[in-house]
């Protein structure tokens, strides 16, 4: 940050400060209303600190790093953030701006809520209030509780301290965009005092300091527990898969109610007014029939367990999941919360399932996840970089018409974190393409849209395209389809507002959301049809399998060769495992993979050589995966398919780095395409938190005739040579020793586990 820049800032800002001065009666009055002082001072305010605020030179809609909502009159709904200052990737909110009229005492305990509401839900640590007289720094770091909220405040600024140079330079090496942009607020941010004792370890008590997805989790897990119960109560007849299915229908419903009235799409309130009209379960399902002819979609499709005329429901413990969801006071804010921390809170809630007595409900961590220590989901950062690796290379010089014909999938997508990235992207991409320079009348021929400051933006039209043309996923589970299918729904209608809603059923008439029963599906991606040919199933053993056939899921898909890309992050699942739960699924891959032709394989090997089969020629597969397979044992069969194809293209090593919370996993990101290659891009990553920000690593070149089914020692640097020539020497440790073997490993089996047994005493 240079003294230059500051001295201009400060006399720009200064001048301000005169100027309300001079008539700060008038500014102060009632008539002078928050759109005026936006317009007046506000904005150039932060045009001052090297903010583009008016999107003079940043005009394409999703490479803005100020976000700007003009629309306040919502008729007393909770609106959305009047400024959000994003990082240089343009997606992650750093800091949201909450402007008010200065007539309007702010220092009150709803508008430091609704402030610190805005940032809580995008996991930014501070954010700001302020009416220009008044600029309040408010800590965003706890769950948002109006009793508790004028607590949070950090610092308070008088608009006459703006003039003072040393008042203004706390401002602006925070806030100031190259202080935002060189890591200014994460330093300040990382040295607020933490609490301590009970004040950290408080749940869901207002006001705790937790996450905004931890604490929803909780909340979707009590919610899913206290609906489960009086269920099975009502309704004795249902089992655990029903009631598993029937309470994350109804939790989606309320959700996507939620979001359609804090995105404004929805013009009037919903889950608060359940139950004006009769009883709150009477109200939601004829709400349901209602947003099913306008949106469409699986969320409110007619379901057959909780649309059911004789299904029971105790209305009592209903309107109370109704209550705690409703948005008033309500700490969630579905206009702020990203829809990818959505998907990650969703990925750990599909971690469990309800099981059932003759009488009872509870919910239980499904067997798999029990064993593998909890469900672990993907950074979005490592969402981002595959998908810029993969799909991101290919649509890079891409015109619509090109990218429309092109086919990309996750075949393991859980709920959709990466399906999620895909369609992110190619939204950008579009986007990008026609705010070009001489772009605009195929952009309006297209039906893109034009936005107040000039800017062009995807018509929704367009975007169902996008997504029903371009977007593949498939897994085992039931619910997480339907919860991708939400996450999908969700980010289609991001942009959306009461207005354009209704435009679009007026122009088009139609619903406002695709179906997307045929791009994402039910099936295991491992299994064929095939594997039913002679074999005899005992009780519900094949419908655990779910066998899949991609030529017929998705036939012209498949005509067309196969899928330009694939990518996710394919299940960490031992074979051991599955020999448990369905030793036919652990035959039929010893029959048809060869990565599955070699000890006890972990199932994302599988997953490798099959995403590679459904590939088409040109197509690019980018997964992340343990680095174990490089050189266990049972990595050698996949080892080979890559190597012999030289498939390989890009590698990211972590070494032992730890990129999923909570879990020790040692990972690495693995990039494959499906035409061979005559060289390999390997980077070993020393800093993770360096790379997530840079993407920088120890990085070189490796010959694809290097690699074989051998084990993988990838080397780089001034080492390499050195290890070519160790590698090279016909005397391995392998031929002077008689045997070589694994030692003790607990997990490995149970004929290994030490089991306490009662001592007998001998005389």
């Amino acid at each position: 940050m240079t003294q230059q820049n500051f001295d201009v800032a400060l006399a720009r800002v200064g001048k301000l400060v005169t100027d309300f001065q001079k008539h700060e009666k008038a500014y102060l009055s009632r008539a002078y209303s928050e759109q005026d002082v936006r317009k007046d001072f506000i904005d150039k305010f932060w045009v001052a600190l090297g903010w583009d605020v008016n999107h003079e030179h940043q005009t394409n809609p999703y490479e803005q790093e100020v976000k700007v909502e003009r629309n306040v009159d919502v008729k007393g709904r909770i609106k959305k953030a009047d400024y959000a200052f994003l990082a240089a990737n343009f997606r992650d909110v750093r800091f949201f701006v909450e402007a008010k009229k200065p007539a309007r005492h702010i220092d009150n305990a709803d508008d430091y809520f609704q402030t610190i509401r805005y940032g809580w839900n995008a996991q930014t640590p501070v954010s700001i209030l302020t009416d220009f007289a008044q600029f309040r720094l408010l800590d965003c770091r706890y769950k948002p509780d109006v009793q508790t909220a004028l607590h949070r405040v950090i610092k308070k600024f008088h608009y006459t301290e703006y003039a003072d140079a040393e008042k203004f330079r706390e401002i602006y090496y925070l806030f100031s965009r190259e202080a935002v942009t060189g890591g200014a607020l994460e330093t300040f941010a990382a040295s607020l005092p933490k609490p301590t004792g009970k004040a950290s370890q408080r749940a869901s008590v207002g006001g705790g300091y937790k996450s905004v997805d931890e604490d929803f989790l909780a909340e979707l897990d009590e919610l899913r527990e206290e609906l489960a119960r009086s269920f099975k109560v009502r309704n004795p007849q249902l089992t655990g898969d029903d009631l598993t299915e029937a309470t994350q229908r109804t939790l989606d419903r309320i959700v996507f109610m939620r979001f359609l009235e804090d995105k404004l799409i929805e013009p009037e309130v919903i889950v608060e007014r359940l139950g004006e009209r009769g009883s709150a379960w009477g109200d939601f399902v004829s709400e349901s029939q209602r947003l099913d002819r306008i949106y469409n979609g699986i969320i409110f499709k007619r379901h057959a367990i909780i649309d059911d005329a004789t299904f029971k429901v105790d209305e009592k413990v209903f309107a109370s999941v109704r209550e705690r969801l409703a948005h008033t006071n309500s700490p969630y804010d579905f206009n702020t919360l990203p829809v990818h921390i959505l998907g990650s809170i969703y990925e750990r809630f599909l971690g469990k399932v309800i099981v059932t007595t003759d009488k009872r409900a509870r919910v239980e961590e499904k067997p798999e996840v029990r064993k593998a220590g909890g469900v672990y989901y993907t950074p979005e950062y490592i969402v981002r970089y595959i998908v810029a690796e993969t799909i991101g290379k290919q649509i890079a010089s891409s015109t619509p018409e090109e990218i429309a014909k092109m086919r990309f999938a996750d075949i393991a997508c859980g709920s959709g974190s990466f399906l999620l990235g895909v369609y992110d992207e190619l939204l950008r991409r579009h986007t990008a393409y026609y705010n070009e320079p001489g772009h605009a009348k195929r952009a309006l021929k297209a039906g893109c849209v034009e936005n107040a400051d000039g800017s062009l933006r995807l018509s929704l039209k367009q975007r169902k395209a996008i997504l029903t043309n371009n977007i593949y996923g498939v897994d085992l589970d039931a619910q997480a389809v339907e919860v991708a299918q939400l996450s999908l729904f969700l980010k289609l209608l991001e942009d959306e507002t009461t207005a354009s809603a209704k435009g679009h059923q007026l122009e088009f008439r139609e619903t406002m959301l695709p179906s997307l029963d045929k791009n994402i599906v039910h099936g295991n991606s491992l299994i064929g049809w095939d594997i039913l040919d002679g074999q005899l199933f005992a009780a519900g053993e094949e419908r655990k399998l779910y066998p899949l056939d991609f030529a017929q899921a998705f036939p012209e898909v498949m005509k067309q060769g196969g899928f330009d890309a694939i990518v996710g992050n394919p299940p960490y699942i031992r074979i051991q495992t599955l020999q448990e739960t369905t030793p036919l699924s652990v035959s039929y891959f010893k029959n048809n993979y060869k990565a599955a032709s070699k000890g006890n394989y972990d199932i994302y090997v599988v997953f490798i050589e099959q995403a590679l089969r459904l590939l088409k020629e040109s197509g690019r597969l980018g997964y992340i995966v343990p680095h174990k397979f490089f050189n266990a044992q049972y990595g050698a069969p996949v080892r080979r398919v890559l190597s012999e194809g030289k498939h390989l293209s890009h590698v990211v090593h972590f070494g032992d780095a730890q990129v999923f919370k909570g879990a020790t996993t040692y990972t690495s990101l693995l990039f494959a395409d499906k035409a061979a290659r005559d060289e390999l891009r390997f980077v070993r990553v020393p800093d993770l938190t360096a790379w997530q920000e840079t993407q920088a690593g120890d990085e070189g070149m490796i010959a694809s005739t290097r690699i074989d089914g051998n084990e993988w020692n990838f080397t780089i640097g001034k080492d390499a040579g050195l290890f070519e020539k160790l590698s090279a020497m016909p005397t391995k440790l392998e031929n002077v020793t008689t045997r070589i073997f694994q030692g003790l490993k607990t997990r490995c089996s149970s004929a290994n586990t030490l089991k306490k047994i009662k001592s007998q005493a001998y005389d």
